[in-house]
This record gives structure tokens, sequence and C-alpha cells, in this order.
């Protein structure tokens, strides 16, 4: 196992203080590799992990050179290893009693479970903020829409729920960990928690010339403060230009009517600026990905697979 302090890799990967690497090596063949890795914040708690096949994707972020196979040949050479047994008596999870002391310590968001988020009221100012810019001309007309989003940075599956309070709870899956935001729309984040964090974050205020319904040539922003379950106060600021219309059909065969395409530039405190464009779906009342663009790089086109509305 080797560890370094090293900054994040995005745009992927999560806060962290120090980087864990884990390799197994073999004493006889000298032969090692990569096979875990781990973030590990301030707070000393793991905020990201690459295993199995995620690994050997990245497999060349993890170089097996010669400095460090000629540490592992010196470890080779201590007797500790070779003479180390375990001691105690080894009960597999699934035989251990449940805990009645305590609840999940990390959130559980299979299938877009609302229940970790539901903890974190907003406050009625938002609330009351928040409803009077879906309603009526913003409420959800599905009950839940789906998509694989597919552009340069990978793919992430996603999951809108729409709730009976008109907004859209959304779940993106990738991989290894999960994502949930509470939102309007799927374009403006009330409240998010990841799968790997038992942290979360909510809208703390909230100034926006928003309005609907959307027509083409309107312009709108948003500056808001989220604030974490440490207290801490992030700021951001979102100016959007509705460009042009289009058939829906052109962003995926399943959905239908005309769509108003919106381009956003976002800035969060913390982290490069970013450039988006969106589809507005006039059918469904929703906020789709069309392009994206992180910092300096080149604009990547998304693409919607596996699309499918259950309304």
């Amino acid at each position: 196992m080797t560890l370094q302090i090293s900054p994040g890799e995005p745009p992927y990967d999560a806060p962290l203080e120090l980087k864990i690497e884990h390799y197994l090596y073999n004493c006889k063949t000298h032969q090692g590799a990569a096979v875990a890795a781990m973030n590990v914040n301030s707070e000393g708690r793991v905020t990201d992990s690459l295993i199995t096949a995620d690994i050997v994707r990245r497999k060349s972020s993890f170089k097996f050179d010669g400095q460090m196979a000629q540490h592992f040949k010196q470890l080779c050479q201590l007797p500790a290893g070779k003479n180390f047994k375990a001691e105690g008596h080894f009960v597999p999870a699934t035989h251990k009693p449940a805990s009645t002391l305590m609840g999940p310590s990390m959130p559980d968001l299979s299938n877009n479970n609302p229940q970790w988020l539901s903890k974190y009221p907003l406050s009625a100012a938002i609330e009351h903020q928040a409803q009077s810019l879906i309603k009526p001309w913003a409420l959800p007309r599905f009950k839940q829409v789906r998509y694989t989003q597919v552009s340069a940075l990978g793919k992430v599956k996603v999951q809108l729920d729409a709730q009976t309070d008109g907004y859209v709870r959304k779940l993106e899956d990738y991989g290894i960990w999960t994502v949930q935001r509470l939102t309007l729309a799927n374009q403006l984040q009330l409240k998010f928690t990841m799968s790997i964090s038992n942290g979360s974050s909510r809208l703390n205020t909230l100034q926006t010339d928003l309005r609907f319904p959307l027509v083409t040539g309107q312009r709108y922003h948003a500056k808001w403060n989220n604030i974490d379950t440490d207290k801490k106060v992030t700021a951001s600021a979102l100016r959007c230009n509705v460009t042009k219309e289009g058939n829906a059909h052109e962003i995926a065969p399943e959905f239908s009517g005309k769509y108003l395409l919106i381009k956003c530039d976002e800035t969060d405190e913390g982290e490069p600026g970013s450039s988006d464009k969106l589809a507005w779906l006039q059918d469904l009342n929703i906020f789709v990905p069309v392009a994206m663009q992180i910092g300096d790089k080149p604009e990547s086109p998304v693409k919607l697979e596996n699309v499918s509305v259950t309304r």
C-alpha cells in the first residue's frame, strides 16, 4: 500500500486530503498491480473509491515503476509478513445481528429513495420561493423519466421522479457511487447528497428572475448559496439565454412536442466554471442536457440513450 497527498482529479474525483492506493505484489514472481484506491477528506471520511473494473479502466493512472517495485522487494524480505497469523473469530456480516442503537451511517439511495434528503427540510422562505417559481407553469407532466447520459466525460444513468410537491428528484448513477438531487425542473438544485457521504447540502438563499413559461429570446439569471451539514456556505451563479425552438424527437425519439434550447454559464465557488446547453421539453416540463463544457476544455455533446418516459 502506498500513500500520497494529491489534488482532486476532475471531473469525478470527490474532495480529498489524502489518496490511498492498495496494491497486490507477488514476492515470488515480483509482479504487482493496483487493486483499489480511495480518497479521504480532512475529517477522515472516504469520499471516493475505485475497485474492480473501474481501477482496471484507470490502470494507466497507477504506474508500478522501478522505485515502487524496490519498496515491495524490501517488504518481501521482512519475516513478519511470512509469519503473520490472524487472531480472533471472523463473523461474516450476513450473520451479524443488526444494530438496535443506530441507523444507517450512509444514505440508501437505491431506486431514488427520498428518505435521506427528507431529513433536511428547506427553510420556509426557500420553500415558498421555490413553489412560486414552478406553479402553475412548470409542474412536471410525468411520473418518471430515465435515460443514460453519454458524453466525452463518460456514461451516467439518470432517473428523474416527479414528486407531489412539484419538485423533481434526480438520481445519478456513476457505477461505484450515486448522487441524489432535489431540483426545480432538473435545473436549479434544492438539495444534494452522495451515497458515499453521510453529509448533504441544501439551498440557503436564492435570487433569480427566472419565470415560466419560457419563451425564445428570454434571458434569466440566478444567484444562490448552499449550506452543508457542517454549516459551510458556498456561492454559485447562473446566466441563461433561451435561443431557439426545435422538435423534441431530435433530442430522443421517445420525446414528443417541442423543445426550447437554453445556453447557460455557471460559476461555483472553488470549482472551474461550466457552460451547458439544455433542452426544455415543453410536453414534460423538464430540462435535459444537450452539451456540456467544463472550464477551458472543449464542449462535449451529450447523447441520451435508453430513454423511457412514464406519465
